[in-house]
């Protein structure tokens, strides 16, 4: 079967507790099952590097571990399935003045080639 999908349309929501939950799709391959989301996250602009900070058998992922004061965080998430690797996706969200945020821009990495 062909490698999972790469997720798109991101959206992110503000919980009372100041947690992010993230939510976004993915369209996978027909009859296929197992798929799970990793995610990670830059808290500095690039090239600094992204932190695993979990995974997730859903559509959907709850981020309670951000920095107060950060101004901005960038996900990415890829989907995968037992050896399978989709493309992974990348997304920002900064944060602005009383609470306020934005999705700053939503990138695509060029595929990801896995050794045999």
């Amino acid at each position: 079967t062909p490698p999972p999908g790469t997720p798109f349309e991101f959206a992110v929501g503000l919980l009372q507790n100041g947690a992010l939950q993230l939510r976004w799709k993915c369209n996978n391959p027909s009859g296929t099952t197992g798929t799970v989301y990793e995610v990670l996250r830059r808290t500095g602009p690039a090239p600094a590097p992204f932190s695993y900070i979990g995974a997730s058998g859903g559509r959907s992922f709850t981020d309670e571990s951000i920095a107060a004061g950060s101004p901005s965080v960038t996900y990415q998430i890829t989907a995968v399935r037992s050896t399978a690797r989709g493309n992974p996706a990348q997304f920002t969200v900064s944060f602005g003045s009383g609470g306020n945020f934005t999705i700053a821009s939503v990138l695509e990495e060029p595929p990801v080639k896995i050794a045999a």
